[in-house]
C-alpha cells in the first residue's frame, strides 16, 4: 500500500454474500438512509446520519469474502459471492443509484425518436485493464450475452435486437416502445469475446492480482486517484460458520444479510447495521383460470385481506416497507390517497365476497360460491414456497383469517420444485410470491402471458397493452399513463401487493461511513466511503 493510501481516510466495504434466493418473483423499498431500527444503541449520530462510535478493528487491511472456485465473470453471474464486488472490477453500461436515478459514465449520447430504435454513443477513451480501449462492440456484446444469462434475461426481455454500428456507437431495437430502457441496462461490461473467461478484462478501478488473492488498483482507470485503497484482500471460508466468525473477529470488515430470508446468517448484535432497499416485492398472485378467482370481483376483495403494515413492521422486523401498490411509496408515481383505499379491512373483504356470490348458498352451514349458476363447494388451494419461514408464517396468517371469515382455504407449504410445478400447471387458486421488479415498475413479467414468470394464466391482453403504453410514455405523460395502467391492475385484482424488502449491511463499530449501497451495487460511489482503522 502506498504512503498516500496510508494517510488517507479509507473509504471501503467488504462483502460476504449470504446469496440471493428467488421464488416466483422478487421487489423493493426506497429508504436511502439509516433508520431508527438500524442505529446501534451505543453509537452517537451526526446531523448527516452517520455513526460516531469507538472503532473496533482487528487489523489495518481491508478484506472481502470471496469464492476461489467460482467465476468472477459478472455477465455469466454464476458465483453469488463474487457478484457482490463485481463493480470494483467492471463498469456498468448505466448505473441505477440508491434513489433509482439512472446515469452513465460509459454512454455519452443517446438518440431515439420513438423509444423503439435507440442509438448509443460510447466513450472510447476508457481503458480495459489489458491495455486495450473500450468500443461499442464490447458494450453491445456484454448486453447481448447478458440477455442469455438467467441472472439478467428477464429484465432485458424488452430488447429485440442489439448490434455495434461503429467503433463508438451501438443500436438497440426493442419489442415495444420503452422510454425507460436505460433503467434496465445496468449491465457490467466485459471485453468482446470473453464470456467464457473466469476473469474477463474489465474497465473498473480494480483488477485481480496474479496470485488471485487480492484486488489491486488499476492505474489506468480514470478514477484511480480517487480510490481509497491500493489493495483489497480476498479471503475464502469453508462454511457459513467460518464466515460469521471471520466477520465477528474483524477478519472481514463488512457483510450483507437478508434477516428475513433463508440465508439469514445470524450475526452478533455488537455491530452497526444499515439498510439498503430493494425492488423485491412480496405479493399474492391468482390463477385467473381457476373457478373461484376467474372472477375479478373475488380477486379485488382479496386486496383488503392482508395486514401489510403489521407484517412489515413485526413479522419482517422492520426489514420491509409496506405498500398497497406495486411500487415503492417514495416513488413519484405513488398515489398515497389511492393506496389508502386498499387498507386492511377484513369486514370489507367479506362484504365484497358476499356481493360476488360467496356465502352459505345451500344452507348447510358452510360457504359456497356461484359459478355460472352452479353452487360450488368452497375450498381454495393456497400455495407458498416453504424455503422462507417468514413467508410461511404470513401465508398461514392469511389462510387462518380467510378460514375464520368462512372462506375455506387450505395452505400447501411446498418445496421449490413442487411450488413452481403447481404454478406452471395452474394447480392452485392463489399463491404467495416474490418478484424483483425493475426500476421502471413494469408489471409485464407478471401480467404478460408470454413472460417466463407470468404464472397467473392471464387471458386479458389489456394489462400488457396499458403497461406498454406507460412504458412508452414521455416525461410529460408518464404519470397519467402509469395511473391508468395501475388502476386497471388494482380494480381487476390482478395481484395483491404486500411489501418491499430491505437488506442489512453490517459493519464494525465506528469503522465505516458514507455508505450509499444499492441492491445493484454495494460499492455504489465507492470513492465516498470512509473507513478509519484507528
Amino acid at each position: 500500500m502506498s504512503m498516500a493510501s496510508k494517510l488517507r481516510r479509507v473509504r471501503l466495504t467488504a462483502l460476504c454474500l449470504a446469496a440471493t434466493a428467488l421464488l416466483t418473483a422478487c421487489g423493493s423499498a426506497a429508504d436511502t438512509g439509516e433508520t431508527e431500527a438500524a442505529r446501534e444503541e451505543t453509537a452517537d449520530w451526526t446531523e448527516t446520519g452517520e455513526v460516531v462510535a469507538d472503532a473496533y478493528v482487528a487489523d489495518s487491511v481491508f478484506s472481502l469474502c470471496y469464492d476461489p472456485d467460482g467465476s468472477m465473470n459478472p455477465v455469466a453471474a454464476t458465483s453469488s459471492t463474487n457478484m457482490l464486488f463485481w463493480s470494483l472490477m467492471y463498469d456498468s453500461v448505466f448505473t441505477v443509484d440508491e434513489n433509482f436515478a439512472v446515469s452513465s459514465e460509459i454512454v455519452t449520447n443517446i438518440e431515439t425518436s420513438d423509444y423503439i430504435w435507440w442509438v448509443f454513443t460510447v466513450d472510447t477513451s476508457i481503458e480495459f485493464n489489458d491495455g486495450s480501449t473500450l468500443t461499442a462492440q464490447d458494450v453491445a456484446y456484454s448486453i447481448q450475452r447478458a440477455m442469455q444469462s438467467d441472472y439478467y434475461k428477464n429484465r432485458l426481455s424488452v430488447i429485440y435486437g442489439i448490434s455495434a454500428m461503429s467503433t463508438d456507437t451501438f443500436a438497440i431495437t426493442t419489442a415495444y416502445a420503452d422510454s425507460q430502457l436505460t433503467s434496465v441496462l445496468n449491465i457490467p461490461i466485459i471485453k468482446y469475446g470473453s464470456y467464457n473467461d473466469a476473469v474477463p478484462a474489465g474497465t473498473g478501478p480494480y483488477m485481480l492480482n496474479e496470485d488471485g488473492d487480492a484486488l489491486v488498483l488499476f492505474e489506468g482507470n480514470r478514477h484511480a486517484d480517487e480510490m481509497p485503497l491500493d489493495t483489497i484482500y480476498l479471503r475464502s471460508f469453508d462454511n457459513t460458520s467460518d464466515k460469521i466468525s471471520a466477520f465477528e473477529d474483524s477478519v472481514i470488515d463488512i457483510v450483507t444479510n437478508d434477516p428475513t430470508g433463508i440465508y439469514n446468517l445470524g450475526y452478533g448484535s455488537a455491530n452497526e447495521v444499515r439498510y439498503y432497499t430493494t425492488t423485491n416485492m412480496h405479493y399474492l398472485g391468482f390463477n385467473m383460470q381457476s373457478l373461484f378467482f376467474s372472477s375479478y370481483a373475488r380477486r379485488y376483495a382479496m386486496l383488503f385481506a392482508v395486514d401489510r403494515k403489521t407484517f412489515a413492521e413485526e413479522e419482517m422486523s422492520g426489514c420491509a416497507v409496506a405498500s398497497a401498490l406495486p411500487l415503492l411509496p417514495t416513488s413519484e408515481l405513488y398515489d398515497s390517497e389511492y393506496a389508502a383505499k386498499f387498507s386492511y379491512d377484513p369486514d370489507k373483504m367479506l362484504e365484497l365476497m358476499t356481493a360476488a356470490g360467496v356465502g352459505d348458498l345451500d344452507s348447510d352451514g358452510e360457504f359456497e360460491y356461484d359459478y355460472a349458476g352452479i353452487v360450488v363447494e368452497l375450498n381454495l388451494k393456497f400455495i407458498v414456497n416453504n424455503d422462507s419461514a417468514v413467508k410461511v408464517r404470513e401465508a398461514r396468517k392469511i389462510a387462518e383469517e380467510l378460514n375464520a371469515a368462512g372462506i375455506t382455504t387450505t395452505l400447501y407449504e411446498l418445496g421449490y420444485d413442487d411450488y413452481v410445478n403447481c404454478l406452471l400447471e395452474g394447480d392452485y387458486d392463489f399463491y404467495y410470491g416474490e418478484i424483483r421488479l425493475t426500476p421502471d415498475w413494469s408489471l409485464m413479467s407478471l401480467l404478460d402471458s408470454e413472460q417466463d414468470v407470468s404464472y397467473s394464466h392471464v387471458v386479458d391482453s389489456q394489462y400488457a397493452e396499458l403497461i406498454k403504453a406507460y412504458l412508452g410514455a414521455d416525461d410529460a405523460s408518464r404519470y397519467e399513463l402509469y395511473q391508468e395502467a395501475l388502476r386497471y391492475v388494482m380494480e381487476n385484482g390482478a395481484i395483491v401487493p404486500i411489501c418491499f424488502e430491505r437488506r442489512q449491511i453490517l459493519t464494525h463499530r465506528g469503522v465505516v461511513s458514507g455508505i450509499n449501497a444499492t441492491q445493484y451495487d454495494l460499492f455504489n460511489r465507492f470513492q465516498d466511503w470512509t473507513i478509519t482503522f484507528d
